[in-house]
């Protein structure tokens, strides 16, 4: 059929294509309503590609909702793509094998959605993954959307607006036909000119839509021939010798399927609820009759236009989704459960080897006929289908099928529906949904608990981490507590039963049938031991471990130390790898003190050990990350930089935002130690995105945090001048951040009445409650705090408090994101400003030291400030004035904006009493005060002659030429 109207975006189109070839990707969505000529001008643009030796990609998302995960990338690439060697965590693996694919030898290649409304929501994450990241790459992806929201996907509302922001995505609309283009589409489809007042009728009632017209073609052209398509009989009915024309696209349909044999008809309503593409034998069971008798209806619905036969392999597809919505509107609803009932138990009949392929459409059909049929079928599908799908990483289809599971499951037992409660919380939690996966633990929890089943309980409260917010950390710590404690109690009823063959010997075989465990038996991989009433080992590890994970957070420190010892000897009593990792990052948190130091680095040898011993990525990047943290203590920036590209390699082979915010932090942080403080504020920038993306709510302290510490360089930044929000504070104990990290920038912008009401609210510094991984930072920052207030008591507390770690360096322990240099250059200001120059000296001298072995360039500048400033305080002006003029050589080299004219001063006095003679100095600043010389004879008793040698003097050791350079060098010595 010809290609009428649409020259204008025809042109849109390859004018992207054009530019894409020269390496500017894009994503150009086509969107009209239903029927407007989306696909058709796809189609004819695809051709023209070809012809210029571009490689074609098509993939079409089907409304049915019973398609393989990832089913887009299945259609274009043949297979869901790369093996992925960790599939917990590796989901950007398998995207950035997409990708790869996409791009293959670096032809231009052009990827055709149709119908990307009712895509699956992973198959879109996935192409928003490849958006954000094919820069240069020869790629134009052209994709086809309805306008409306009503026949969306659920994926394509979710991920619609993020994917039309991106900056390479632009939208195409397609709306009606030109009056003349519509007339010329209405006579090709009717093969011969249409009268102007049939053609006009039809535009107004079609509003020039492509589909419409076509169909109301075909019904002129049937009319005008006499006969009936398919069956070569009978005249179309006709009002006062003209065609009567249908109102909606749906009559068009409907009247053409009226024409069709009654076999034709029959089969035609029975597929419609098969989906847009159907097995020929399916749809010939669900009529009950042989498929060689089916294919005399199906030629005839072929010939009308209203199927199209897909492949050789039996698949037949409609021409059209609203040909398919219009059959299957028509059903009565005994018909279509009856219908969806035969379509299961057809796919049961002729796929017995392949059913998992098909779960999900076994799923949705038994789904639609449980109102009449067996529930437990339908929940039996949608848990299988849902397994699979979370098998092949798409966490949000598998979300769905859990929930259609559940919408059937109210006739189960407790523990099974606690079963998928927990089996949907998975999927949510991995897909990013936290306060929804949060919703189902909790209501899993409830029903484990009416069950009086310990390890369902335990099971639950291991699927949600500790995150830093309240309220989810103290459910998941009171979750592994209860587990614990029903646990200990069935133990003592379970024995007082056997004992004496009561009531415990019921409450044991209660367990036993809800998949309790023994201490005694062998336990499986998810945890549970056959054999009795109790949790396994490995079960009862996890468990400590988790809570006390939950505990760190919640500053329960008093029972931590005894929890992550005990989950320590139970993981390596038992030997289970899971609990294993969960013990050693259990104990990791808690030995978070500075002095703790050793502990922390064992730890982290034994989890890179076990991560390399189990191939398992995610593991070993646990370990590298902790190694890392060690090396921070000492500043050991080379050792850092080499574990890096380690880290960088378990992060890449581990995938996943969490993984990939680890990785940032390091490398802003190790940016700021090196004095590239712009470059660690721009990753950060990264780092904050990648958490506001899963909702994280330790991304956003980090966040201040680092930024808080460039800005002891750089300048500060106008958001950390301000408490942040009290949604993103947190809890009450995170106040101590919240307070001290936004005092601190203010007391260095001078905003010392908001710094001190924000540090006084804290009360007395001796009372404060600071974690142990928060000790230097609290320490350091409060100290400097109160060093800008004046308040000289404080400031000795913090001195003092400080004292043990002087051989350290300032850093976040247990994980840390930023760094503020040597503790001695601490202590160093703290001594000066409590009077003791001597020690503050020393303080100086050996943090130089310390900053120049780490390769600390920001700090080797300020130690440098800070020891020449110290010098000069004492007269040593010669030592002094080379230490300032490379600190601010150094200043300037690395963009450190606020220290900059402190330094000029610095040199400038430095300079003043290094070359100038006291008498000089007298007659510089009384220059500076506007005096000629003969003022200044008379005010220091001289002669007018001596005094202009004096003058003279200073202009030439200064290097200067006039009076005005000498008043502008003094204003800057101060």
């Amino acid at each position: 059929m010809d290609f009428v109207g649409r020259d204008r975006e025809l042109a849109e189109l390859r004018r992207r294509w054009e530019a894409a070839e020269r390496g500017a990707p894009c994503l150009v969505v086509c969107t009209g309503e239903a029927g407007i000529g989306k696909t058709r001008l796809a189609d004819e643009f695809t051709a023209w590609v070809r012809t210029r030796g571009g490689r074609t990609l098509h993939a079409r998302a089907l409304e049915a909702r019973d398609t393989p995960p990832f089913w887009l990338w299945r259609q274009a690439f043949g297979s869901p793509g790369p093996e992925i060697p960790d599939p917990e965590a590796a989901r950007p693996l398998l995207f950035d094998g997409f990708a790869a694919r996409l791009t293959g030898d670096g032809t231009a290649v052009l990827l055709v959605i149709d119908d990307i409304h009712w895509a699956d929501e992973p198959s879109l994450l996935a192409l928003r993954h490849i958006a954000r990241g094919w820069r240069d790459r020869r790629i134009m992806v052209c994709a086809t959307a309805r306008d409306t929201a009503a026949d969306a996907s659920d994926g394509w509302r979710a991920i619609a607006a993020a994917l039309l922001r991106e900056p390479a995505t632009h939208v195409l609309e397609l709306t009606g036909l030109s009056p003349t283009s519509a007339a010329a589409c209405l006579s090709a489809a009717a093969e011969q000119p249409v009268p102007d007042h049939i053609a006009a009728e039809a535009y107004a009632l079609s509003g020039g839509n492509p589909f419409y017209l076509r169909e109301l073609g075909r019904g002129w052209r049937s009319a005008a021939d006499g006969r009936t398509p398919g069956t070569g009989a009978g005249p179309r009915e006709a009002v006062g010798g003209e065609l009567r024309l249908p109102a909606t696209v749906r009559e068009v349909v409907r009247g053409r399927l009226a024409t069709l044999p009654a076999r034709s008809q029959e089969l035609l309503r029975a597929a419609a609820i098969l989906g847009e593409d159907f097995s020929v034998a399916v749809a010939a069971r669900l009529i009950s009759r042989p498929v060689m008798d089916c294919l005399h209806a199906l030629d005839a619905a072929v010939e009308s236009g209203l199927l199209v036969i897909e492949s050789p392999g039996g698949m037949v597809r409609f021409t059209h989704a609203l040909v398919r919505a219009a059959l299957q509107d028509g059903l009565p609803l005994q018909q279509r459960v009856l219908l969806h009932a035969r379509a299961a138990h057809a796919i049961e009949d002729l796929y017995p080897e392949a059913l998992d392929e098909h779960a999900a459409a076994l799923a949705r059909h038994y789904s639609e006929s449980a109102l009449a049929g067996d529930r437990a079928l339908a929940v039996r599908w949608a848990r299988r289908a849902g397994d699979n799908a979370l098998r092949a990483l798409a966490f949000e289809e598998a979300a769905r099928l859990y929930g259609m599971a559940l919408d059937h499951a109210a006739g189960l037992a407790a523990p099974e529906r606690a079963g998928l409660l927990m089996a949907r919380a998975t999927a949510r939690l991995r897909a990013g949904a936290l306060e929804s996966a949060r919703a189902d633990c909790a209501a899993a929890g409830m029903l484990a608990r009416r069950a009086r089943d310990a390890v369902l309980l335990a099971e639950c409260a291991l699927i949600l981490e500790p995150v830093g917010d309240r309220l989810w950390d103290r459910n998941i710590h009171e979750w592994c507590t209860e587990a614990l404690a029903v646990e200990a109690e069935y133990a003592s009823v379970d024995a007082m039963g056997l004992a004496g063959g009561g009531e415990g010997a019921e409450v044991g075989d209660h367990m036993n049938q809800t998949g309790g465990a023994d201490l005694s038996g062998a336990v499986d991989p998810g945890g549970r031991a056959s054999g009795g009433a109790g949790l396994s080992e490995a079960l009862r590890a996890r468990l400590l471990a988790r809570s006390t994970e939950a505990a760190v957070y919640l500053g329960q420190w008093d029972e931590v130390e005894q929890t992550s010892t005990r989950a320590l000897a139970l993981a390596a009593a038992c030997g289970d790898a899971e609990a294993q990792v969960a013990a050693l990052r259990a104990r990791q948190l808690v030995a978070t003190a500075p002095e703790q130091g050793q502990e922390r680095a064992r730890l982290a040898e034994r989890m890179i050990a076990l991560g390399v011993e189990t191939r398992r990525p995610s593991t070993e990047m646990w370990g590298r990350l902790w190694a890392i943290d060690s090396y921070w203590e000492q500043a050991r920036l080379a050792d850092i930089a080499a574990e890096l590209s380690r880290l960088r390699w378990c992060v890449e082979h581990t995938g996943g935002p969490i993984a990939e915010w680890h990785l940032l932090v390091v490398e802003a942080a190790l940016a700021m130690g090196r004095g590239d403080c712009d470059e660690a504020v721009r990753i950060a920038e990264q780092a904050r995105e990648r958490a506001e993306s899963l909702g994280h709510p330790a991304g956003f302290g980090t966040y201040r945090a680092q930024l808080a510490s460039a800005g002891h360089h750089r300048g500060h930044a106008p958001q950390t001048l301000e408490l942040p929000p009290a949604q993103q504070r947190g809890e009450v104990r995170n106040l101590l951040f919240a307070a001290l990290g936004t005092a601190f920038p203010l007391i260095e912008s001078d905003r010392r009445a908001e710094a001190e009401s924000l540090y006084r609210g804290l009360g007395p510094p001796p009372t404060w409650v600071i974690p142990p991984y928060f000790r230097l930072n609290a320490l350091t920052v409060g100290g400097a705090v109160a060093m800008g207030l004046g308040a000289s008591d404080d400031l000795a507390w913090f001195a003092e408090q400080l004292e043990p770690y002087r051989d350290m360096h300032v850093v976040g322990l247990g994980g840390n994101g930023h760094y503020l240099g040597p503790v001695r250059l601490w202590l160093g200001k703290f001594a000066a400003a409590l009077g003791d120059s001597e020690a503050a000296e020393a303080d100086f001298r050996a943090a130089l030291e310390a900053a120049r072995i780490a390769g600390a360039h920001g700090y080797v500048a300020e130690a440098q400030f800070e020891l020449a400033a110290a010098l000069l305080r004492r007269g040593a002006a010669e030592d002094a004035l080379p230490l300032a003029k490379t600190a601010l050589a150094a200043a300037v080299s690395l963009r450190m904006r606020p220290w900059i004219p402190r330094l000029e001063r610095l040199v400038a006095e430095a300079s003043a009493r290094a070359v100038l003679s006291p008498r000089e100095r007298e007659v510089a600043e009384l220059v500076a005060k506007g005096m000629s010389n003969r003022e200044i004879a008379a005010e220091l008793v001289l002669s007018e002659r001596t005094a202009q040698n004096h003058v003279q003097h200073i202009l030439t050791k200064l290097g200067f030429t006039n009076r005005a350079q000498i008043v502008a060098w003094v204003s800057r010595a101060g």
